[in-house]
């Protein structure tokens, strides 16, 4: 895998922990990110309203939330592809 396919282009909210994400290649996926919230890294976005508060860094193409807290676009490519109740698209 080059980078990018995983070159992260946009996030947004759907409910609970769960995001919409499209990387640069037209592949787009709802992501379910709760698991990682038992990380003591990613706790604090146990609160939903943090939690909503994702986006795309503008400089490094990574997921970003306020405090410092973020996760490599691999990572969440890894999970998008291998998610198996949400099927991955490609637009």
């Amino acid at each position: 895998m080059n980078w990018w396919e995983t070159k992260l282009t946009e996030a947004s909210y759907l409910s609970d922990y769960r995001l919409h994400v499209r990387y640069a290649n037209a592949m787009e996926a709802d992501v379910d990110l709760g698991d990682l919230l038992d990380h003591p890294f990613f706790a604090p976005l146990k609160d939903k309203t943090l939690f909503a508060q994702v986006k795309v860094d503008d400089e490094v193409p990574v997921l970003v939330w306020p405090q410092g807290i973020d996760l490599s676009p691999e990572l969440l490519y890894e999970r998008v592809v291998n998610e198996q109740n949400h099927p991955v698209s490609h637009a």
